[in-house]
């Protein structure tokens, strides 16, 4: 006897999706970067590295300490230098931030 699906929300779009290596002095990042509506016009971001993520907008990785925890980035210099490239590729359109 097959249990019922339990599924609370599902929904489809199409997302636009960058892959970008970054190379610092102490490391190599791979990133995925997954823009969608989804998410308050906020990003998923993926590190492939340590497999972590998070959603965050422009503000969230302007915030070098909490960017860097999120994602495993030990080097706060690597995670100013990261912060500072994704602050240009973010989505400039925001909403609210609150859940």
């Amino acid at each position: 006897m097959l249990v019922p699906r339990m599924i609370s929300h599902e929904s489809y779009e199409e997302s636009r999706s960058r892959f970008v290596t970054l190379l610092t002095e102490n490391s190599q990042y791979d990133l995925v970067v997954n823009y969608s509506s989804h998410f308050l016009g906020k990003a998923l971001i993926l590190h492939i590295q340590t497999n972590l993520f998070g959603i965050f907008d422009i503000h969230d990785v302007r915030d070098h300490t909490m960017f860097a925890a999120k994602l495993g980035i030990l080097n706060l210099e690597d995670a100013e230098r990261v912060s500072d490239y994704l602050e240009d590729v973010m989505p400039m359109i925001y909403t609210s931030t609150e859940y």
